[in-house]
């Protein structure tokens, strides 16, 4: 197997960058928006799915290449997804989660927290178990 030229090489480069940025920057969008509060927060959805697209089109784009060079936008797309499974379990728990939020903002002192902290209990993992 012959070693590509040094054009070919920049061009690839080239290429991947301009295919790689914008990911980035929708992955980056996407933390910004996880961090609002809650009924604002799933707006997040958005930029997630556009930068989950991205990274497959980059996957498909570097199938060709070694593996090496296709796991960090391997564990880019496994980061989104997880990103946005916290999204999907934040609409499916949506009463305690806001709630607890609501509760932890408005405390101020310690008793108030630990409160906060036994809500919590009880509503998610008072569901789960």
């Amino acid at each position: 197997m012959t070693e590509p030229s040094r054009e070919q090489q920049v061009v690839l480069a080239r290429e991947r960058a301009r295919r790689s940025l914008p990911l980035m920057a929708f992955v980056l969008l996407g933390l910004l928006a996880i961090s609002l509060p809650l009924p604002k927060r799933f707006v997040a959805a958005l930029p997630l799915l556009v930068a989950a697209y991205l990274s497959v089109r980059l996957l498909r784009f570097l199938k060709d290449r070694p593996t090496s060079e296709k796991a960090w936008t391997a564990l880019s797309l496994g980061i989104i997804v997880a990103m946005l499974l916290t999204l999907v379990v934040q609409v499916f728990f949506y009463g305690p989660v806001s709630a607890y939020e609501q509760c932890s903002d408005q405390a101020q002192t310690a008793t108030a927290r630990g409160s906060c902290e036994q809500l919590q209990q009880s509503g998610l993992l008072g569901l789960l178990s």
